[in-house]
Parts: structure tokens; sequence; C-alpha cells
């Protein structure tokens, strides 16, 4: 054997050699990092060990900021002995609870991250919005009390350094990061510019979305086709092509996306505290815009009730309205208040906040102010750049359609001879405390194990949750959606099983109108009774409205009267 072949057989050796070496090491490496991120086996819950439960474990993993996770640690404290009280009471009536696979779940708050500059955590403090902060808060601490693995970010360097750290990740079809990831439209913009990772972990994402998102404008190839019928404002927070139902919610605004909610917070009474109902009226509108126009009303309420306000920095433009301004109550104040309140009343702004649900756990009837005319991204500056076309009627839609008298009363509050009726009834009525279960702490935790446990929208084939033996086939009237279709039959519009009816035997089976053969097409509204099927699936649409002749089939579905679940 020649000198060369003999070096050179060496070489191959210890390349071999070396080879092997990486590959042991790399294995290692990679299999510890495994059990990291995506916890092996079922996790065991028990009654005992939830009691023994403390906010140490939770807390420890929101470390990438302070003021960031400061309210919301503030509110996951005070409300997490009556988190561990619902989880041991759902315990008992659901035994698959006790034992199931531990997921790995990752949260990133996008919008809280330093770059948008929004500085959305320390306005939290100073009277700004808590919408979001509310609901990342429940969703957290639910996934965490259901026993699963729990990583959070608020900051976008801290998430693209871990996805750096774990880069072996990204490759599609490979071990992932995340059985599920929660984010934010701001969140899942930043994850596109991760492209290898957005591939892969796109159907994992569930995006909070607090006003919902219609497929009209979730589609980016038809809004673009269209955008001239949706109004001159653009799309900016559209055009992101997920499964409808990947979006979650703040209300049940429509039957395609995903409603998530949050807990409506309560406080007991002090057992010092002597709070006696008054002839009083607290006004919703923490800010001095949201009073405008409203002097007239004003004077009416005045004949039936003191009025109150709860209005930051405002104190002269107060007086001159001859109202009584609290100034920015704590949470427990705000609900000692409300206790004291015959009526809460609605002026029409903020729209589909969480404050009527406090004020009728409270005892107090909440005034909505009904729109004369719908407000929507057609009408109205506030919905201007929405991705929906929802049309809303009043200032919260859920309570008129959901909740409704003797909590609700929904007028318009600028008709005087409207509002006199109102507070003349709310005058002459006497409320219990009432909080839908949907928005209870039990309600919150059955929302978020189906939806951790439940919904998949990485498989290609049909779904199997909801069942297919609780559908419900019907033709809609013509120019009806099949929300309101399906609703008015006391059923619900099950949108994954569009998939199943979207076939000619369907159609034909259902109409006689076939009289030319059947055809498919990208519109929101088939499948038709005009022979019409779906031939882009994430177009499918409980929501959309057809042209005033044409009848859509809608697969509907029964529900479990009176449960959160009906919204899922």
């Amino acid at each position: 054997m020649g000198l060369y072949a003999i070096c050179r057989r060496k070489r191959i050796t210890i390349l071999a050699l070396i080879i092997s070496i990486g590959i042991i090491f790399t294995t290692s490496n990679l299999l510890n990092l495994v059990k990291v991120y995506r916890p092996e086996g079922s996790v065991q819950i028990t009654e005992e060990g939830i009691e023994a439960m403390t906010t140490d474990g939770l807390f420890s993993r929101m470390n990438d900021s302070t003021i960031n996770y400061a309210w919301m640690k503030g509110r996951i404290t005070r409300l997490f002995p009556a988190w561990k009280k619902a989880m041991v009471e759902l315990l008992g009536v659901k035994e698959d609870l006790k034992t199931r696979k531990k997921l790995n779940v990752l949260f990133y708050l996008g919008f809280l991250s330093d770059e948008t500059g929004q500085k959305f955590a320390e306005k939290a403090f100073h009277g700004g919005p808590l919408g979001e902060l509310v609901q990342w808060s429940d969703l957290i601490t639910s996934t965490y009390l259901l026993g699963h693995n729990v990583t959070i970010f608020s900051q976008y360097t801290a998430f693209k350094q871990s996805l750096r750290n774990h880069t072996f990740y990204a490759a599609p079809n490979s071990s992932t990061i995340a059985d599920v990831i929660f984010t934010d439209i701001i969140g899942l913009k930043k994850m596109q510019t991760r492209k290898i990772f957005y591939k892969a972990h796109k159907c994992r994402i569930r995006l909070l979305d607090s006003f919902g998102t219609h497929a009209e404008f979730n589609s980016a190839a038809y809004y673009r086709k269209h955008m001239k019928e949706f109004g001159p404002y653009g799309n900016p927070w559209g055009g992101l092509e997920l499964d409808l139902g990947q979006f979650l919610t703040l209300y049940p605004h429509t039957d395609d996306n995903t409603f998530l909610g949050f807990v409506v917070e309560t406080f007991e009474p002090d057992e010092s505290e002597k709070i006696v109902r008054e002839a009083r009226t607290l006004v919703y509108g923490k800010e001095e815009y949201m009073w405008k126009d409203a002097n007239a009303t004003l004077e009416t309420v005045r004949k039936f009730t003191e009025i109150d306000a709860t209005v930051a920095d405002a104190a002269n433009f107060m007086k001159e309205k001859g109202v009584h301004n609290l100034g920015l109550l704590s949470g427990r104040d705000l609900h000692t208040q409300l206790r004291k309140s015959k009526v809460f009343l609605g002026l029409g702004f903020p729209v589909e906040g969480p404050a009527p649900l406090e004020a009728i756990s409270n005892g107090a009837i909440f005034i909505n102010h009904r729109f004369n005319e719908s407000k929507s991204r057609m009408t109205w500056w506030f919905f201007v750049d929405k991705p929906t076309l929802r049309k809303l009627t009043s200032q919260n839609p859920y309570m008129e359609r959901f909740v409704g008298e003797p909590w609700v009363i929904t007028v318009d509050v600028f008709n005087q001879t409207e509002l006199k009726s109102a507070y003349e009834k709310a005058m002459a009525t006497e409320v219990k405390p009432y909080l839908p279960r949907e928005f209870s702490f039990i309600g919150m935790l059955e929302r978020v194990d189906i939806i951790l446990t439940k919904h998949d929208y990485c498989s290609l084939g049909p779904s199997s949750y909801p069942p297919w033996d609780s559908a419900k086939i019907i033709v809609a009237p013509e120019g009806q959606n099949c929300q309101d279709a399906c609703a008015a039959k006391e059923l619900r519009c099950e949108r994954t099983f569009f998939r199943r009816i979207n076939n000619e035997a369907y159609v034909q089976g259902l109409t006689e109108n076939c009289t030319h053969p059947v055809e498919s097409q990208p519109v929101p509204y088939a499948p038709t009774s005009t022979c019409i099927l779906q031939s882009d699936l994430q177009l499918f649409s409980c929501a959309t409205e057809p042209p005033s002749n044409v009848r859509r089939i809608c697969p509907c579905r029964t529900f479990k009267t009176g449960y959160a679940n009906r919204f899922l």
C-alpha cells in the first residue's frame, strides 16, 4: 500500500471518528433540550396538588421583563385562590382532566414588546386599556392550572434568542418548539420573519384577536381582488391566512372564530362593609371624549339618580356637567361603587369592553346604548381598518343578544323618551347579581382545555371535534348568512363541517335549483343551493352574507345550552 493510500485511509478513519463523536455529542444535547422543551408522558392532576399550588412556579416563567408583567401578576395573585377553587370543582365533574398529555405551550405577547413603542404595560396603571392584559392573564393562568408546561415571552429579543438557540426545531416535520403557540397579531408578524420556523409552526398558532377576523380579510388573494368593496382603509391586520378558528376573540363575535373570553373579577364585600344600593348612576366612560354630546342625556338621568364618574384628571369638566367624579378607581373600589349603583350607563363607547359584565355581576342594571344605524368598518372610524364586516347594533352586542333584560336594557340613550322609559323600568326592577357561566373561572378553564386539547389545525382531514353526529344541515333563507340561519333554529354554525358538505351530492340532495352542472368558485358564501361549491378552503365562512337571491347551504350543530362550549 502506498503512502498516499495509507494517509488517505487514516484521514477517512479520523474523519469518521470525529463525525461519530459529533453525532453522539449533538444527539445528547438535543435530547437534553427536548426534555426541557417537549415534556414527555402524562400530567397527573389531583385536588391536593391544585390546593398546594402557588404562583411562584408561574411567575418564574415571566422573567424577560419586570414592567410588562407587573399588572398581570397583580391580577393573577388576587384571583389565584378563586382559580384553584374552580379547578378543583372542574376536576370533580371531568375525570379526564386528572390524567392527560402534558403539552408544551408557548406564549409570546407581542404587543408588550419594546419594539412597538406603545408602553401598554406602563399605561395599565394609569387608566390605559386593560382588555388584552386581562385576557392574557386569564389564558396563561388557565393553561398553568390545567397542568401544561408554559414558556412565556413579552420581549422579541428574548423570543428571538430562544429560537436561535434551538434552530434544530425549525425544519419542517421536525420536533417542534411547542405543541401550541399563543400570540397576537404583532407577535405573529414577527414570527413571519423567521420563515422556516413559521412554516413549521403555523398550524399550532392561536392568535388573540379582540374583534375577530372575517374570511374576506383573512385571505390575502380574495381581499386584493375585492378590496374596493371594503372601504378605502386597507387591510393592515388581515391577510394572515390562518384557519379562522385559530383567531381567539374577546367576546363570541361570530361562529367562524373561536371565543376565548376572559374572567370577570368579583370581590366579596368586607365584613365591615355595609353597602346599600342607592339611586345612583355610574357612567361608563373613563375619558373625556367619551362624554361628547351627553348633556341632554345627563339631564334626563339626573331626574332619577345622582351621577358618578371615574374619569382621570377631569375635575373641572365633571363639575361643569354636575357629575360627581370619583377619579380612577382600583378594581375593588370600582366594584364597591357598582354595588352602590342602580344603573351602569353606556354612552356608546368603548365598545365591547368587560365593564358591563362587571356591572351586572354586582347587581347594577346596564343601560346599553343602541345604535340606530349599525356600525361597521364601512361606516365608523373605530372599525375602518379592522378585518371584519361585523355590524354592531349596540355598544355591547353580547349583552344585548345573550343576556338581555332585566340585567340589560338596550335603548338609544340620546333619545330622551327612550332613556326615560328605560330608567322607569330600571328603577322599578330589583335584580340579583348575575354572571354568565362563560365569563366565570370554571367557564374559562373549560374553554381553554378544549382549545388546547380538541382544536387541531395541523391535520389535513375532517376534524373529529365537534363530532359529526351533532350536525344538522340546512338551507338558509335568501340573503341570510349561516350563523343567523342556524341561530334561528337554536343551533350554531360549525365551520369545521363545511369540508364534509362541500360536494356535489350534498348540493343536489338539498335543492332542486341545479339547472346547470355544479361548479366551484372562490366565494365566501359557498356552497349554495345555486349549485356552487367552494374552491378555496380558506374562504369557508359562517358569517358571510350572500347576495340577496342566493341561499346558502349551512352546516349547523347542536350545543349544550347554557354552557361555555356553545361558542367553541
